[in-house]
């Protein structure tokens, strides 16, 4: 008996399921209930646009519904198929490009914002002092670390 190292296997499929990008494709489920004599299609159950998750998670219950339906009709064959399509959604590419797009707008406004508040300043200490101000240098620094990373994010992902 071999020994298997179950935390390395795991990290190897999520680096294969990361490769793969299985957030691009959607999962399809389908029973079907066939007679034996004619192999006409009796009944059957469909489900489509399942996450790779959805689809492990609820193994269980698709077999489960192909059990009842061969109590039901005991007599034929119940055949279950599964199988992937590309997904319809927006890709992961899109997200981050959205994503890249919302935190330039939101740069850009606060930025405006301040060119505009130190354009109206009329005060004896300047506006680099008032606590507001610093608040507000602070989340402009942020946002840019963040758009950083979304950038860096999307460079990895057009490499791949």
């Amino acid at each position: 008996m071999s020994w298997i190292d179950f935390k390395a296997l795991t990290e190897d499929v999520q680096k294969h399921l990361a490769q793969r990008n299985v957030g691009e494709v959607s999962y399809w489920f389908k029973i079907k209930v066939i007679q034996i004599k004619g192999r006409d299609i009796i009944d059957g159950i469909h489900w489509q646009g399942l996450r790779w998750e959805l689809r492990m998670k609820y193994d269980w219950y698709f077999k489960y519904r192909a059990a009842l339906l061969q109590v039901k009709y005991p007599r034929a064959e119940v055949q279950c198929f599964w199988g992937n399509q590309p997904a319809e959604g927006k890709t992961l590419q899109h997200i981050l490009k959205t994503k890249i797009q919302a935190k330039r707008a939101q740069i850009t406004k606060i930025t405006n914002k301040m060119e505009a508040a130190k354009q109206k300043w009329n005060q004896l200490f300047p506006i680099e002092d008032e606590e507001d101000w610093k608040k507000a240098t602070a989340k402009l620094a942020k946002l840019k670390f963040e758009l950083l990373q979304l950038e860096n994010d999307a460079n990895d992902y057009v490499q791949q």
